[in-house]
């Protein structure tokens, strides 16, 4: 289980004056932590809150909520439902590990990766293994040297699809593949942080689309 706690938010326009604003906080076997309102919730599967949002089921990988009569899958990666409207904007709100790093986890062309926020990075840098392992056409890539901690080292830089973290998507974004095991988490470079609104304060990194 990761010791990172990663909030995502999803800011809505209201639909309804009376929606409720729901957010996945944890999953504890068939039970889960919500809030709801503003207020903490601990479901079990099958239990109605005070509020009237229903726990469905719950798995390892998210939680089927009831809200007024409809059903929707909240995740750990996509935790809030408000008035089931579409988001406007999306914001990913991370909190700083004990390091002082900012680590979450990033669907790159459809594929699941964790990730740590480096601002020092000029692209997303993948090791070895990792840009395999995701499936990335390495043959297409162009052949370059970068240099590292280690001296100098043959790397590939190549085109990614799409980056997803929460509910925020960017095409078409640059990335290196270093011809190691280095680094040994994927880095979120300026490739997909200046695509993006960035503010940081007491801890807290906020990440925020692009209208």
């Amino acid at each position: 289980m990761r010791n990172l706690v990663v909030s995502i938010v999803l800011l809505m326009t209201p639909l309804l004056s009376s929606a409720q604003d729901v957010r996945l906080q944890a999953i504890f076997g068939t039970s889960a932590m919500f809030e709801i309102d503003g207020k903490r919730r601990l479901l079990k599967s099958g239990k109605t809150s005070p509020e009237g949002v229903r726990l469905v089921s719950v798995t390892s990988d998210y939680a089927l909520v009831s809200i007024d009569g409809r059903e929707q899958k909240l995740t750990l990666a996509a935790p809030v439902a408000a008035n089931y409207q579409q988001a406007e904007r999306a914001e990913v709100r991370l909190n700083a590990d004990s390091r002082g790093h900012y680590s979450t986890t990033a669907w790159i062309n459809g594929r699941r990766v964790d990730v740590m926020v480096d601002t020092g990075a000029t692209s997303i840098a993948f090791n070895y293994p990792t840009a395999k392992s995701l499936g990335l056409d390495l043959a297409r890539a162009r052949p370059m040297t970068v240099s590292t901690a280690s001296g100098v080292e043959k790397a590939y830089r190549l085109n990614l699809a799409s980056v997803t973290i929460g509910g925020i998507t960017v095409h078409n974004v640059d990335a290196t593949v270093l011809g190691s095991d280095f680094p040994r988490v994927t880095l979120l470079g300026n490739s997909f942080l200046s695509r993006v609104d960035m503010q940081q304060q007491d801890g807290l990194l906020l990440l925020r689309a692009r209208n």
